[in-house]
């Protein structure tokens, strides 16, 4: 929520309360907050001047949008729900969950800062993060929250510092440096850290952090209507603010956004980082569309690993867009103090211009605005299309790439925009993460920016539910931002809770989930500085497997290794399969059989190779005849005898061999070979064979003959017969037939040859 300045003349500070909107009055109402909040002025008040003034609609007006529509509060149907709080009680501690819809997101831990509903403190609300390694900087209205989350399910509140009293509190943090926003007009007893700001005061305060339980005061920059220091803006103050870091030179840069629709464009700050007491106001940027002041600014920096830096500025009816060289003396065109404008363009129906956020390859921009600024239910199903749109855009030219819409209506009891969001810095992928107050959490993939899923949510029960007490109650998820591997969202009436995603699921669940567990870190990050720019590495992973090759058979028992490799253009981070590399293959039974390899890059990209191999075959020998498993069953009853050789006489030597097979599989092949690695297919008798090949034919037995023939090696086995179906005791005749010519020279003593008959089949 990005919430403007309170109203004009009211005594009480814990009745101002901001709301982020840049529109005429008519366009900037503030619908369906509760009667009990509307009478104590905590509606989300814009600016006073002019047509900032906020318009409140009348309860009983029932065909206003503040009529009961609680049937439209859809979720889907995949979520986890759990118990309801009490009504009228914001819910806690949430590591519970409760009242909460959830998909593929898990509660961690929760840092409570209640905001009662009605009563003392009702309108001192959680505002915006910003995060310091372990720590989380927590904006609220009174001054800003320290939390050390080392321990994700058990934070600790280090500081709950209350000393700012007036504003929305956004925060920002670079390395010892806070600076905060203070964006309403400071009435002659508001204070900061113990000393009177000043009538009228807005602006920023600077705070050293080196000691985080302890912030230190240094500078307070006062950007009012009147009492400036010289050349600041007048009655601009800071609603938002976004650092650039320029540490080569010595100094931090503000990107602040104004108060007012009347501040157009980027007010440029510039801090000392020896000396955080010398810090001034330096100039406005602007972009030419009257009445849009930057209400929000992001940065990304080192584009493309070069110098430049990109800026955008969301505000109003559009967005503009500027970039700037660290390379370039600061104070010239084009240098981070004067960052040149790309284009400036007006979004149709947008009203009030919000956030954006960068991919790390500074390819897309993420662009998203609040209709209704805040207090307004815009994510009905009956809502605008345009209202519940987010968008995805080319940087540089400022066109739109894709759309997404809001994924689960709300109902009219339900303030809910897409509001504070990070591009969350995968090494692949584009993802980002969202706050939508009522809405809660949302986690998006728009890796195809044409095609963005939803693919994690936590999506709170109203907060009002009293069909007897109309509108809303205003609350929810002010910022949601990942950081270093966890989510931390910033709930408005409840204070900080830590989520931890846990996609599960189909292999798209399964890719994005690798993308996000391989993230770069930061140590310090103020979601709207995007300290870094790199390329996304899109390449997968190959793999290799030369071990068993596709559709190899194995004979039962056979000893058989896996052997695989995975590559990739950046790094492989693992490479595993169903049996390690250099494993034994399963060969223990007949069946057809997969070795899986998964490879996963750096990156978090993922490649699975699935190679299909069989066991089905059992080796038997004639010499000494044996059985095979019931499965497949060949015997050999006899042995073959041709009898004694004649020399000198041509003749054809003819042996039958009685066979029986048993076969349950689908089919069944009959094969012999010669395992000899010399004189083969020949009979030997020392070292003396035969000059003509042996050959091996079979008929009968209900078989289909193979062509038989010369006895082949063990690369090239002879076919001798096929079943086509099932065989029991099948008995086919194996007929030997050895040729010997007249001139043929025979030695005396015995020829023979052990011959292996294999009987396999393709369908175990």
């Amino acid at each position: 929520m990005r919430l403007k300045r309170g109203l004009a003349g009211l005594a009480s500070v814990g009745a101002l309360l901001a709301v982020g909107a840049f529109a005429p009055s008519a366009a900037m109402a503030h619908p369906c907050l509760s009667e009990v909040e509307s009478t104590m002025g905590k509606s989300l008040t814009l600016h006073t001047g002019g047509n900032w003034a906020g318009y409140m609609p009348s309860f009983s007006d029932l065909s206003h949008e503040c009529a009961d529509d609680l049937d439209s509060y859809v979720y889907q149907s995949d979520a986890q729900t759990v118990a309801d709080p009490v009504p009228g009680v914001p819910a806690g501690p949430v590591v519970s969950a409760a009242g909460f819809q959830i998909k593929n997101l898990t509660p961690l831990g929760y840092s409570a800062r209640n905001v009662p509903f009605t009563g003392t403190g009702n309108g001192v609300y959680n505002s915006d993060l910003a995060f310091k390694d372990n720590l989380v900087f927590a904006g609220t209205y009174e001054g800003f929250r320290v939390i050390d989350v080392s321990n994700k399910s058990n934070p600790t509140q280090l500081l709950n510092y209350t000393g700012c009293d007036v504003g929305q509190g956004d925060v920002i943090v670079y390395e010892n440096i806070l600076i905060r926003s203070w964006d309403a007009p400071a009435s002659a007893a508001n204070t900061c850290a113990g000393q009177a700001v000043g009538q009228g005061f807005e602006g920023i305060h600077i705070f050293d952090i080196t000691d985080p339980t302890n912030p230190v005061m240094k500078k307070q920059l006062r950007m009012a209507n009147t009492g400036n220091e010289t050349g600041a803006p007048a009655g601009c103050g800071s609603h938002t603010a976004t650092a650039v870091p320029d540490k080569a030179r010595g100094y931090l840069y503000i990107y602040n956004g104004g108060s007012s629709g009347n501040c157009n464009g980027i007010d440029v700050v510039r801090i000392k980082l020896s000396d955080l007491t010398d810090a001034k106001y330096l100039k406005r940027v602007t972009h030419g569309r009257a009445g849009s002041s930057c209400h929000d600014n992001n940065v990304l920096l080192n584009v493309g690993g070069t110098t430049t830096g990109y800026a955008m500025c969301a505000g109003g009816n559009g967005l503009a867009m500027y970039k700037f060289d660290m390379a370039l003396a600061p104070d010239v065109e084009g240098g981070v103090e004067t960052p040149t404008l790309l284009w400036s363009k007006q979004m149709p129906g947008v009203t009030t211009g919000h956030s954006g956020s960068f991919t790390y390859d500074g390819k897309y921009l993420v662009y998203g605005h609040e209709p209704g600024g805040g207090s307004a239910a815009r994510c009905q199903a009956t809502s605008t299309i345009v209202e519940r749109t987010l968008y995805f855009m080319d940087p540089l030219t400022g066109d739109v790439k894709g759309e997404m819409l809001h994924p689960r209506p709300q109902n009219s009891r339900e303030n809910c925009t897409w509001h504070n969001f990070n591009v969350i810095p995968t090494k692949s992928g584009y993802y980002a993460t969202v706050g939508s107050y009522q809405s809660g959490i949302s986690v998006f993939d728009f890796s195809n920016p044409a095609a963005p899923r939803e693919i994690a949510y936590a999506d709170p029960a109203p907060l009002n539910t009293d069909p007897y007490t109309p509108g809303i109650v205003l609350g929810g998820d002010w910022s949601t931002y990942w950081h270093n591997g966890y989510i931390y969202e910033s709930d408005i009436k409840r204070g900080v809770i830590t989520w931890e995603l846990n996609l599960a699921g189909d292999a798209t669940a399964q890719q994005a989930m690798e993308h996000l567990k391989r993230t770069n870190t930061f140590a310090t990050s103020n979601p709207q500085t995007q300290a870094a720019s790199y390329a996304s590495e899109t390449e997968a992973p190959s793999i290799t497997v030369t071990s068993p090759a596709v559709g190899q058979g194995f004979k039962v028992g056979a000893v058989a290794n896996a052997a695989f490799t995975c590559a990739d253009n950046v790094a492989v981070d693992s490479c595993t399969g169903t049996v390690a590399d250099g494993s034994a293959l399963d060969t223990s039974s007949l069946g057809n059989k997969v070795l899986k390899v998964t490879a996963v890059d750096s990156a978090g990209n993922i490649t699975t190779k699935d190679v299909a191999y069989m066991v089905n075959s059992k080796d038997m020998t004639v010499i000494p005849g044996g059985t095979v498993d019931s499965a497949i069953d060949l015997t050999l009853t006899t042995s073959a005898s041709f009898g004694a050789f004649t020399p000198g006489v041509a003749k054809e030597y003819l042996a039958n061999v009685a066979t029986r097979i048993t076969s349950t599989a689908g089919n069944v092949a009959l094969t012999v070979h010669d395992p000899a690695t010399t004189q083969v297919g020949r009979l030997v008798n020392g070292t003396s064979a035969l000059q003509q090949v042996l050959q091996v034919y079979m008929s009968g037995g209900s078989s289909t003959a193979g062509p038989g023939g010369n006895v082949g090696g063990a690369a090239a086995p002879t076919a001798l017969a096929t079943w086509t179906a099932p065989v029991t005791n099948g008995q086919p005749a194996l007929l030997f037939r050895q040729l010997i010519g007249a001139n043929e020279t025979l030695r005396s003593g015995s020829y023979s040859k052990t011959l292996t008959f294999t009987l396999s089949t393709t369908a175990p």
